[in-house]
């Protein structure tokens, strides 16, 4: 039963959402929670919107404001770490990086929308937990029951103590009755301490549930989402496009000139060749891991360089700063020690050539 406390917990803890960020609003109505980035004019009153704070960006101009005006790169890579953004929306945070100099930023889809395997893998995990909850609710009604057959149990046994008139058969009646009495006044108070332990944890995942699933349908109408530079600043940007076919979005924040990276050439990579990863893992700023070229997997670029959450969506580039790939997942296994996935910059620009100057 310890072990099952212990694993409910974790399983709340992997459940991490954070607050909204961007013009979505929310309102109840007949009592039914409602999201929109437009409240009907009847409910404006009541509406919720998110607010976010921060450093504010220098205001854009029609030509263009140009930003981290002030930031000085010692290297290729610090500046690839310059175009390199950490980006917030309602499932947490990200990693994305500017692709021109008019603001257009890629990042993973899933970054920003809740990918249909995501929603099983947590519609998934949610029945596990729900079915392992149950199991455990079962568990203490049958403890319960036991327990309360012990009281009477040991309410006879007290009777037989009483009444018995042989003084050594009374002596015997009292002290096993003594002892059992103990015995199930240790296991009543364990059963309630567990039973608080239980329900607080219980408590704390419907909670983690509930956070989810409004987080889950808050960003699935996200049409803005704070980005950050690597100079702290903050500014928004809209969403102009996603993907059908590949874990690739398109973001962009207007009036401004922005610093970009590079394409470079990854069909031309080989094996053992030097890569650099970038990103916000942990939300630990510009983070760069480095690694080489692993091989190839399918249209994906496979290397041992760290790709962590939060990495998700920024850049894997080459030693000269540029982009070979984004980011996107990590493959973990008892044999694996974590191999890290880019999809091919190639890829990306052929996806949004429309949206791209």
């Amino acid at each position: 039963m310890r072990i099952l406390r212990f694993v409910l917990l974790l399983l709340v803890l992997t459940i991490l959402v954070h607050p909204c960020y961007g013009k979505i609003y929310k309102y109840k109505k007949d009592g039914v929670w409602h999201y929109t980035d437009t409240p009907p004019k009847d409910q404006v009153a009541h509406s919720e919107q998110m607010v976010e704070t921060g450093q504010s960006a220098p205001a854009p101009s029609q030509t263009g404001t140009p930003l981290l005006v002030n930031y000085v790169a010692n290297n290729a890579i610090e500046e690839a770490a310059a175009a390199t953004v950490a980006v917030k929306t309602a499932l947490g945070y990200g990693s994305g990086f500017f692709i021109s100099n008019s603001g257009h930023i890629i990042t993973n889809k899933h970054v920003v929308r809740t990918l249909s395997t995501q929603a099983k893998q947590a519609k998934d995990f949610f029945n596990r937990v729900d079915n392992r909850v149950e199991d455990i609710e079962k568990g203490f009604k049958n403890e319960k029951l036991r327990l309360k057959a012990y009281e009477e149990k040991l309410k006879r046994l007290k009777k037989l103590a009483e009444k018995e008139k042989d003084p050594s058969r009374k002596k015997s009646y009292e002290d096993e009755y003594a002892y059992r009495k103990k015995e199930y006044d240790d296991w009543r108070a364990q059963y309630k301490k567990r039973l608080k332990e239980f329900k607080a944890q219980r408590k704390q995942y419907q909670s983690g549930r509930g956070d989810y699933g409004y987080s889950s349908s808050v960003a699935n109408l996200q049409q803005s989402f704070t980005i950050i530079l690597v100079d702290n600043t903050e500014l928004y940007a809209r969403l102009v496009a996603t993907s059908k076919n590949h874990d690739l979005a398109l973001l962009k924040i207007d009036g401004y000139k922005t610093p970009k990276l590079t394409p470079g050439a990854p069909h031309q990579l080989v094996q053992g060749n030097p890569v650099y990863a970038i990103g916000n893992p942990a939300n630990l700023r510009n983070t760069v891991t480095s690694g080489i070229i692993s091989g190839f997997e399918g249209n994906f670029i496979q290397t041992n360089a760290q790709i962590n959450p939060g990495n998700s969506g920024g850049p894997l580039v080459d030693p000269k700063g540029r982009v070979l790939g984004v980011n996107t997942k990590k493959k973990i296994g008892n044999a694996i020690e974590g191999l890290g996935f880019a999809i091919p910059i190639q890829t990306v620009l052929a996806e949004f050539s429309s949206h791209l100057p």
